[in-house]
């Protein structure tokens, strides 16, 4: 009997898909929180910051914000109305109560929408995510991560400095922090990547009824043409603080359709005094882009493009004399003020690997020193740092047969875009990129 009693009750046990939406500030997630709560009360619930009434606490006298005390104490002000006061007591209740008290209004397959800002990620425990089992309710957490490129979110920074003072520290900035969510949920199942979308928020902008699909559907639910509009001004979901932040988003009825901009076409400064915090920032904003669909399609698929697949992930050196090292591919680059995108300004060698030897080898670095001598390069790499990196380089790709190497020398990176060779004072950049190639393995087993 009570083995039929609890069959029974799994089959009717109610599933709830709980996305929790992490963001840095300014990147545009109240606008997604009003379009998922534009899904309709009897299929979504929106959830506006439920962390953040504790960050305050926990942060203590480290942060200030104009209502800081009053959310704390879950009081709302004197001239509150009645329906903004049931929002500040609201803020009393933990993530836990929040998701299971909004989890009865729903029917199975329900959507519970979460916005939180990544820098209170702290407080949220990945490792055992909420449970409903004993109301019968089956949580399936995913978690969306939308990111924004940080120059843009930092330049309009000072729009809210009444709120913050216009100062921004990395975790504030939240880019950081997103990476280590990411980093996180990655480490907790072998299933993590069912679990984690990154969206760049510019995307969907651009393209919002494609992407809101393509999301919902990496989400596992339903796609509802009522997310791409809402009522304008304040929202039932909107936290008591929204007074103070979402003027602009209280303006807007929607997404704006067949828009080619990214965003809004306002042409803004960025402080001096954000240009840490954006340095920081800016590296972790660059491997999350890449996980993004948008920048995995922006060219035709890697397995159509690459003669061997293999070049997809290679390491690549790049570095001036002492200050070399291997990149991934996708991370790799060199300065817009190196000499060799102002001006041209390098010169190369190709050389091939075959048996676990590369040919000719000690002839082509003799080139490479003549030519730049010729070209009058000043702090030049030695050869035997040259010949290192080289089998560095082939090590770490674990090539020793088939493989192709291009060698460039530049005259190195410039403090100025000016001519002159006196702006490059950091010595040549030595860049060497090895791939496999068919035709090196051929040449090799017909020679």
């Amino acid at each position: 009997w009570c083995h039929h009693l609890s069959l029974k009750s799994l089959q009717r046990m109610k599933q709830i898909t709980v996305i929790h939406c992490w963001s840095a500030p300014r990147s545009r997630s109240t606008a997604l929180l009003y379009s998922f709560e534009a899904r309709g009360e009897n299929n979504t619930v929106a959830i506006d910051e439920p962390l953040y009434r504790e960050w305050l606490v926990q942060r203590g006298d480290m942060v200030s914000r104009p209502y800081r005390e009053n959310l704390i104490a879950g009081n709302p002000p004197p001239d509150a109305t009645a329906q903004e006061s049931a929002a500040w007591r609201r803020e009393l209740l933990s993530l836990e109560d929040r998701l299971r008290e909004s989890a009865e209004l729903l029917p199975n397959n329900g959507v519970l929408f979460c916005k939180h800002m990544a820098k209170h990620s702290f407080l949220y425990d990945f490792e055992k995510e909420v449970s409903g089992e004993d109301l019968n309710v089956e949580f399936l957490h995913k978690h969306l991560l939308l990111v924004r490129d940080p120059v843009a979110v930092l330049s309009s920074w000072g729009a809210a400095a009444a709120n913050h003072a216009n100062v921004a520290s990395p975790d504030e900035v939240g880019i950081i922090p997103l990476l280590g969510i990411y980093s996180a949920i990655q480490s907790q199942t072998s299933e993590s990547q069912d679990t984690v979308v990154v969206l760049d928020s510019d995307d969907l902008v651009r393209n919002p009824a494609e992407v809101l699909n393509q999301i919902c559907f990496e989400l596992g639910i339903t796609y509802s043409s009522s997310m791409l509009t809402w009522q304008s001004g304040p929202h039932h979901c909107d936290g008591p603080w929204a007074k103070h932040w979402y003027h602009d988003v209280w303006k807007s009825s929607g997404w704006k359709l067949n828009s080619p901009q990214s965003g809004s076409s306002r042409c803004r400064t960025l402080d001096p005094i954000l240009t840490q915090a954006l340095n920081a920032s800016f590296p972790a904003y660059e491997f999350l882009i890449q996980l993004t669909k948008g920048y995995r399609e922006r060219g035709p698929p890697t397995e159509t493009i690459h003669e061997d697949p293999r070049n997809a992930n290679l390491l690549v050196w790049i570095g001036a004399p002492g200050r070399g090292r291997l990149c991934p591919r996708s991370m790799a680059g060199v300065s817009p003020w190196d000499s060799s995108v102002q001006g041209g300004d390098s010169t190369w060698e190709a050389m091939r690997v075959y048996s676990g030897k590369i040919l000719s080898l000690d002839k082509h670095l003799r080139r490479l020193f003549k030519s730049a001598k010729g070209l009058g390069f000043n702090n030049v790499h030695s050869k035997a740092e040259i010949i290192e990196a080289i089998f560095r380089t082939l090590a770490a790709n674990g090539m020793r047969d088939g493989a192709h190497i291009q060698l460039a020398l530049t005259r190195g990176e410039k403090v100025s875009t000016r001519i002159s060779p006196r702006c490059n004072v950091y010595g040549t950049t030595l860049i060497i990129i090895c791939e496999w190639t068919k035709q090196a393995a051929t040449e090799s087993t017909v020679s």
